[in-house]
């Protein structure tokens, strides 16, 4: 099989080597979800139990992720009889610029469940027009990504709502596991652009992650589009509060993640 560039851009080797390509970059540095799914893969198979999947995973971005070398390194904090606890880190010329703690766990027996988040009612992939963000001066990165933004949040419109709604695929087909998954909910731009006029520069301080089931799904086309809805509440003395959630094509509801963003300038 052959592998995606996402995956060709997020293994590290045995040795925890990676070169991470300008091809990805947002602004000076890589988009978070290169970091998010290279750090989710260490601490995977650095932990060795498939049994225990990701359910949550906290990254700080300490500064930017540069084109060129870095060293990708995981171990556990503590590995308990269902849960584990783990740190990762990488290094880029003697600094890091990235770190991350993640818990992963087995299922548990228990008589409940529910979903009190059903998926937005918006008008499905194919019959939305596919957005080149690359092409109309948005981040390198996006080129690697199929983008259709749902007609009622349209970014630079100076809306009165920060939020922001996407169905959004890998170009290149892959199968969504975790680390795919997890580079699909950092690839959706920020909902702060729909009540904006003019981009204005911004960067990740830190988002924390989790996952409410284990990946791949069954049944799910690697073709098909997931939606990523972002919603800002809270904008005050240059820093943003943002959610996300990433639904499956057929609606459930994946993962969410809670971001902190600088607004620069």
């Amino acid at each position: 099989m052959t592998s995606s560039a996402f995956a060709l851009a997020t293994t590290p080797t045995l040795a925890g080597d990676l070169s991470v390509a300008a091809e990805w970059s947002q602004g000076r540095g890589a988009y978070g979800g290169v970091a998010a799914a290279a750090m989710a893969r260490a601490m995977s198979d650095r932990l060795e139990r498939p049994e225990c999947v990701l359910r949550s995973l906290t990254v700080h971005c300490c500064a930017p992720l540069l084109p060129g070398p870095v060293q990708v390194s995981a171990e556990p904090i503590r590995v308990g009889s269902r849960v584990a606890h783990m740190r990762s880190e990488i290094v880029q010329e003697g600094i890091v610029v990235v770190h991350a703690t993640a818990s992963f766990a087995a299922a548990r027996t228990f008589e409940m469940a529910w979903n009190e988040r059903p998926m937005p009612v918006v008008p499905g992939p194919e019959i939305l027009p596919s957005i080149d963000v690359a092409l109309a001066n948005g981040p390198q990165f996006t080129q690697f990504f199929d983008y259709r933004f749902c007609p009622d949040h349209i970014p630079m419109s100076g809306g009165d709502s920060a939020r922001v709604q996407i169905w959004i695929r890998h170009k290149d087909g892959p199968v969504v596991d975790v680390p795919h998954a997890v580079g699909l909910l950092d690839a959706g731009p920020p909902g702060i652009i729909t009540r904006l006029t003019e981009m204005r520069p911004m960067a990740s301080v830190d988002f924390r992650m989790q996952l409410f089931m284990p990946l791949p799904l069954e049944g799910v086309d690697p073709n098909d589009h997931w939606l990523f809805d972002a919603h800002s509440r809270i904008l005050g003395e240059g820093y943003a509060e943002q959610i996300m959630w990433l639904y499956a094509p057929d609606g459930r509801p994946v993962g969410t993640t809670q971001q902190l963003i600088a607004v620069l300038g």
